[in-house]
């Protein structure tokens, strides 16, 4: 990855406050589900959307946790790369704040591979926390073709050292299809060329 791109996805600050208050006003829906999910599964088709004049945001909801969907940000100049994030939302006891999870890294098993996953935002958010977590910046034809091996996508969160998942996460996994994944990123990349801002 060169230096202006790994500084262009460095941004996620602006951004990923913006996309909480964006949360907050069209509403989170958390929904737990059985192991045998009787929705539509189409409800869990990747989709994508223009999320400003610089970002195109692909994502799927949750199979397990639905409001905590898996995401991938894909940005004006650097469209061929995708940055792979998710969120936790946990209703953790009165003694944690938003500064338990500054900082932090937690610990998790994603598609079978040990990740440590660098907290990107903590916020207070309706009766808890929402907690999200950067998985990484990919050239996106290959991150695709990766997810794209599983019909479902299967994280857990760990205990480490640093980060104790059991104590401040009370559902530490969640799941997600890759239902129409593929078509979704072709498109998305294509949007994001023909936007008409840069990040900068």
């Amino acid at each position: 990855m060169t230096r202006e791109i790994a500084a262009a996805f460095g941004t996620a600050k602006s951004l990923i406050t913006k996309f909480f208050v964006l949360l907050a006003i069209t509403g989170y829906f958390n929904h737990a589900h059985s192991d045998q999910v009787e929705n539509d599964p189409n409800d869990y088709s990747w989709t994508h959307r223009q999320f400003d004049e610089s970002t195109i945001i692909a994502s799927t909801p949750g199979i397990t946790m639905f409001g905590d969907q898996l995401r991938i940000r894909i940005i004006k100049d650097s469209c061929d790369y995708g940055n792979l994030w998710t969120s936790v939302y946990t209703i953790p006891d009165e003694t944690v704040s938003a500064k338990t999870f500054e900082g932090k890294k937690v610990s998790s098993t994603f598609m079978g591979e040990k990740l440590s996953l660098p907290v990107i935002h903590a916020g207070k958010f309706i009766l808890g926390y929402l907690v999200m977590l950067d998985m990484g910046v990919y050239k996106l034809d290959t991150l695709v073709e990766i997810l794209s091996k599983h019909e479902v996508l299967e994280i857990t969160y760990q205990d480490s050292s640093d980060f104790k998942s059991s104590n401040y996460f009370d559902i530490p996994f969640n799941s997600w299809s890759t239902l129409n994944l593929k078509d979704t990123a072709t498109k998305a990349s294509q949007e994001c060329k023909s936007l008409t801002r840069g990040l900068g």
